[in-house]
């Protein structure tokens, strides 16, 4: 499995917001976007479960959203002491 930052925010809006809406993160959402958002990047393992009313987070993807903000966290806390 890969992720970039940028995989890491679209997929935790995605599971905040309880699905893909036409913009994220300020910006429309371009079918490459949107894919990764669906499937979580280059994964197989299912992140998220399509219903009627959104998406919801399975278990491997509740883990992600877990680690994505520690990381995010993280990244923005070592930006913060390198600007320093």
């Amino acid at each position: 499995m890969r992720f970039d930052v940028t995989d890491l925010r679209l997929f935790l809006a995605v599971a905040e917001a309880g699905g893909i809406t036409g913009r994220l993160l300020g910006r429309p959402v371009a079918g490459r976007q949107r894919a990764a958002a669906r499937d979580g990047g280059h994964t197989e393992v299912r992140l998220l479960d399509r219903g009627r009313r959104g998406v919801t987070t399975t278990q491997a993807g509740e883990a992600l959203v877990y680690h994505a903000r520690l990381t995010l966290h993280q990244m923005s806390r070592m930006r913060g002491d390198i600007e320093q």
